[in-house]
């Protein structure tokens, strides 16, 4: 009998897959920060896209309500440009807008396969294209990029114009910047010339300010205030304000109320009272039978309204007749005293004749006895 046969199978030793598993972990774990990540981008650009959106669809009434301030004058053209672009600049309005849905790259990792279909263990990282809804996207939103620049153009045609004649009236299309400019010659000849501008003188203005000769208004006004014709209606004006206050005219009193006309003429209140009288001793006025001159009637002269040359003339007549009125006076009153005297002096040799002819007799009679 022989002896028998033992057979010894190796223990089945598993495979150790610990280290596998940690590294899917860690590779699982990947891909949760990952969509953790990209869902706080998603909030993020959602709450922006939002804000954006927001600012798109308040872009048309925002522009009408700049418009319309650059066109009733409340904010000037450049404030109106920089309100514009900061808009634009804060709601990001030139980069555009996503669609609702967007296509993203997705990470993800896949089984390795042995030849049997099982798995062996190993995993290889792989990206697919998925179609995500747009974060903060509202279905069915549009914006136009287009209208920005399109409003760009219209701001700047509504203030400058196109600069372009029309073909009726000839005249030049100069914008919310011409009108302003035009109205501000007209104010700026009213205020230093009391009328408006001619059409000639709007014309070479306007000519001017298109050759940029003039900045604005402001500019055109100070420098017509340099002019000679303005120096010259200064000038003119303060002789008018000196002999309104030395006649005690008015403005609106030499102003025609028909016309509309300032004369230059100015009456003169005369009061004959204050010239000197000549009187003689029964207190008639005797100066034309003593002097053979009669006065002007200088009541009746002034009573109309004359030039300044014509009243500068005559005030000096009343000076100088002022002066004869005196002198014939002192004169007058010389000859009296003279005739006095001369009575004086003939009634005293009267006397002395007198005299000598009593003295001749009392010695004759003294002589006889």
């Amino acid at each position: 009998m022989g002896a028998p046969s033992i057979t010894y199978e190796a223990p089945k030793i598993e495979k150790d897959d610990t280290f596998e598993k940690y590294l899917q972990y860690q590779q699982d774990r990947q891909l949760d920060l990952d969509e953790r990540a990209q869902q706080a981008d998603d909030r993020a650009d959602a709450s922006t896209r939002r804000r954006r959106e927001q600012g798109a669809l308040g872009f048309e009434g925002f522009a009408q309500n700049l418009k319309g301030q650059v066109e009733t004058g409340i904010t000037p053209y450049s404030e109106a440009q920089g309100k514009l672009q900061d808009y634009i600049a804060r709601y990001d309005l030139k980069g555009g807008f996503q669609p609702a849905t967007q296509t993203r790259q997705q990470s993800y990792f896949e089984d390795l396969l042995d030849d049997e279909g099982k798995k062996t263990g190993e995993r290889v990282r792989k990206t697919r294209e998925i179609t995500v809804d747009t974060p903060g996207a509202t279905p069915g939103f549009e914006f136009d990029t287009t209208q920005l620049g399109d409003f760009q153009s219209e701001l700047r045609n509504l203030y400058t114009g196109s600069m372009k004649a029309d073909p009726e009236t000839g005249k030049i299309d100069r914008g919310l910047r011409g009108q302003r400019f035009e109205a501000g010659v007209q104010k700026a000849y009213r205020d230093l010339f009391g009328k408006e501008a001619t059409a000639d003188q709007l014309t070479e203005a306007l000519t001017d300010f298109d050759n940029a000769l003039y900045a604005d208004a402001g500019d055109f006004r100070s420098q017509l205030k340099e002019s000679d014709a303005y120096t010259k209606k200064f000038n003119d004006n303060y002789l008018d304000n000196y002999y309104d206050t030395m006649y005690g005219s008015s403005v609106s009193e030499r102003t025609d109320p028909d016309t509309g006309e300032v004369s230059k003429l100015r009456k003169y209140r005369f009061d004959k009272s204050v010239l000197p009288g000549f009187r003689d001793e029964d207190g008639q006025t005797t100066l034309e039978e003593k002097t053979g001159i009669t006065l002007p009637d200088y009541e009746k002269y002034f009573a109309e309204a004359r030039s300044v040359s014509e009243l500068e003339d005559q005030r000096q007549s009343i000076a100088q007749t002022r002066d004869f009125i005196y002198q014939s006076g002192i004169t007058s009153l010389q000859g009296e005293i003279e005739k006095e005297n001369r009575k004086i002096e003939i009634q005293g040799k009267k006397d002395l004749a007198k005299i000598d002819q009593a003295t001749s007799m009392y010695r004759l009679i003294n002589f006889q006895m």
